[in-house]
């Protein structure tokens, strides 16, 4: 429920503040006071309109939303260089604004038609259904969890399905990919072990030719160590270093025959596969990872079909058993389908509009919606070709019907801009007597031009203008007799219409 609003700087608004309550709250006042103007400011502020106030704010209680918390949530615009919403003091765009309170807060005009939808008119007739047919509901979530559970595994199938269809192409690259390098053989280390190599093999002819000068130097060392005996020097330091002398000159030996063994075209073109495995993969760990995850996708591919063939064994089952409780919601709405259309039709006839008969057929394939289409006709019209009016009450006559099967208390704001526009004494009067009963569930805002629906409101605020200045104030009993009497003698008060205005208070 909205409590409170407050506008500032809006047109012919200065400032306007409201304390509010729940049921049915109408805004009368002359033409051009501003009436359309201050809905439309409240309305902004829930992404509905677009407003030019510098400052609204509004505070809702009892709403269950479920991207805000607190017992009362605070919406707010702000309008600078742009335009700001705040909800409880965090600032949202206008989509997630709009969204979140699609629920709670409806403007009912006739370009909006989201309850004349198919979908809105069956979830209509399922609770027109469950008040008939004991379990219904709890067959409604049966089967909507069921159908959730076979499109999700229907996308999965048709997946698994495409992969099969390019399986053949996918199973040859695959096992191309394996061949190239398991053929290679790469090893862990050995390209960096092979870089070495080819660095020493560039150094074989110099370590030879070192290696047999150092050859000379070891056989002709005894003068040296005769040399140290005459000298009386110590020849430890010489021998060991003889000793390292002839062990390099092994080493070096060994080397370069084990070089002689080497053939350097192969190591290059070693050395070069094992290149082109580190470009395309960026490493030898990396390629030899990819050859196991290429292995594991080859093995899925060959168990593809079997498990196609299973999910589509599933798919039938689950399929069998969906038909056969969309079979019974079917029956089910095709039963209730009267009850609904004289619920429908008897606040039509309030409301001085033809019949309505709804329309069942069956949908192409099975649906989130059981396999089921339903349209709503006025006197055998569809509702796109019926009048702005014809429409607006035919809403009420749906809004209606569902409060009196799902008697659920208060659960929505709606705002109605000049329902009873163009109609009669009597048809507005019974306008007024449906509002009323939906005002029981709803909080319900509505401008009105006609005494009949004034004179039912819970609360009545007149807007006003003087001097280029609106002002909306909420209306004593005697304020109302006066401004009911305006409305009756159109702005030319008179005894007759003040006694009217006061019979149609204490009718």
């Amino acid at each position: 429920m909205i409590e409170r609003i407050a506008i500032r700087d809006m047109l012919t608004f200065k400032s306007a503040a409201l304390e509010l309550s729940a049921g049915l709250n109408i805004f009368s006042g002359p033409s051009g006071s501003g009436k359309s103007a201050l809905f439309t400011a409240v309305l902004a502020l829930f992404g509905i309109k677009e407003s030019d106030a510098a400052f609204a704010e509004a505070v809702i209680s009892g709403a269950a939303l479920e991207d805000f918390d607190g017992d009362e949530i605070v919406v707010r615009q702000v309008k600078k260089d742009r335009v700001r919403f705040f909800v409880n003091d965090s600032q949202v765009g206008k989509a997630v604004l709009k969204n979140s309170f699609s629920n709670l807060v409806r403007y009912l005009n006739h370009k909006e038609i989201s309850d004349f939808n198919s979908e809105s008119l069956l979830l209509l007739l399922d609770i027109f259904a469950n008040g008939k047919y004991n379990g219904h509901n709890e067959l409604i979530d049966a089967f909507s969890a069921e159908f959730e559970q076979y499109v999700r595994r229907q996308q999965e199938l048709e997946s698994l399905m495409e992969k099969e269809a390019k399986a053949n192409e996918m199973i040859e690259f695959a096992k191309f990919e394996i061949e190239k390098i398991e053929n290679t053989a790469p090893k862990e280390g050995e390209y960096e072990d092979l870089l070495n190599l080819k660095k020493l093999l560039s150094k074989k002819e110099k370590i030879g030719d070192l290696a047999r000068a150092a050859s000379e130097i070891y056989e002709n060392s005894s003068p040296l160590f005769e040399l140290y005996d005459l000298l009386g020097i110590d020849k430890t330091l010489l021998s060991d270093a003889m000793g390292d002398l002839a062990g390099a000159i092994d080493k070096a030996a060994g080397e370069v025959e084990k070089m002689e063994e080497i053939d350097p075209e192969a190591l290059l073109d070693r050395i070069e596969r094992l290149s082109s495995l580190i470009r395309r993969f960026g490493g030898i760990g990396e390629a030899l990872s990819y050859c196991r995850s290429k292995k594991d996708e080859l093995a899925q591919f060959e168990s593809i079909e079997e498990d196609i063939k299973n999910r589509k064994k599933e798919q039938q089952q689950l399929l069998i058993e969906l038909e056969r409780k969309a079979a019974i919601i079917r029956e089910n709405r095709n039963g209730a389908k009267g009850d609904l259309e004289r619920s429908i039709n008897g606040y039509l006839k309030m409301l001085f509009l033809p019949k309505a008969t709804i329309d069942l057929s069956s949908a192409d394939r099975l649906t989130a919606m059981a396999g089921q289409e339903c349209r709503l006709k006025l006197n055998g019209v569809i509702t796109e070709k019926i009048s702005a009016g014809e429409f607006n009450r035919l809403r009420l006559a749906l809004l209606a019907s569902r409060e009196d099967m799902q008697k659920s208390g208060e659960k929505a704001v709606l705002f109605l801009d000049e329902i009873d526009a163009n109609v009669s004494g009597e048809e507005a009067a019974n306008i007024a007597k449906v509002l009323k009963t939906l005002s029981r569930a709803y909080q319900i805002f509505a401008i009105s031009h006609q005494s009949q629906l004034t004179s039912k409101a819970d609360h009545h605020y007149l807007v006003m203008k003087i001097d280029n200045v609106s002002t909306v104030t909420l209306l004593d009993k005697e304020g109302r007799v006066q401004e009911i009497a305006r409305i009756i003698s159109a702005d030319k008060i008179t005894d007759s219409a003040i006694r009217h205005a006061r019979e149609l208070l204490e009718g």
